[in-house]
């Protein structure tokens, strides 16, 4: 069986994080609030906070498994207590709701992991966003991206500042990591 914790620092895991962190940082100076779907144990916003290359005010991460919320919490620790800049929530993220002003960025790196776009379509227009999915096949992936196109059909935006393709070969299988950042 799969070790989940052991998955969340693998090279694909991480290298895709590192991606969007280098874009993120080559696309803002700063950004006040930013909501992290699917955020897992936290590792994006771990990167992001410790390159300190952007000025972050708050990361709120959540995620449906109830697990992730302590771990993610433990591995942030150096932000949690830190006037909250960061903290993990269980939670449903078709169920949140926006309010004018509320979150500057909202980050998807999992969206072939959720089941509807109810989430992305919550989200209130002209939001940034920064959006990462995959080719890959696997038995929890619901949504199977074919290409970068397809990936951009999938999840409209107003205004695109990045989009790319990320390609991770290794010995026995390759993946093709697709993001976007830009406004809904």
């Amino acid at each position: 069986m799969n070790d989940p914790l052991k998955d969340a620092f693998s090279s694909g895991q991480i290298g895709s994080k590192l991606w969007l962190c280098e874009q993120l940082e080559e696309a803002f100076a700063g950004i006040d609030t930013i909501w992290v779907y699917g955020g897992w144990y936290g590792l994006f916003a771990f990167l992001l906070l410790s390159r300190g290359k952007i000025q972050v005010g708050q990361i709120q991460s959540f995620d449906v498994d109830p697990s992730c919320e302590h771990i993610a919490d433990m591995i942030n620790e150096n932000w949690v207590w830190q006037d909250w800049q960061f903290k993990a929530y269980t939670e449903d993220c078709d169920s949140l709701e926006f309010l004018d002003g509320q979150v500057d960025l909202v980050v998807n790196t999992s969206t072939e992991h959720f089941s509807s776009l109810k989430w992305f379509n919550n989200i209130t227009k002209g939001t940034w966003v920064a959006l990462q999915g995959a080719d890959m096949i696997h038995d929890d992936h619901v949504f199977k991206f074919k290409s970068l196109e397809h990936f951009k059909e999938t999840f409209p935006l107003e205004e695109i500042v990045f989009q790319g393709e990320k390609e991770f070969v290794y010995p026995n299988w390759q993946f093709k990591r697709f993001m976007l950042i830009g406004k809904k």
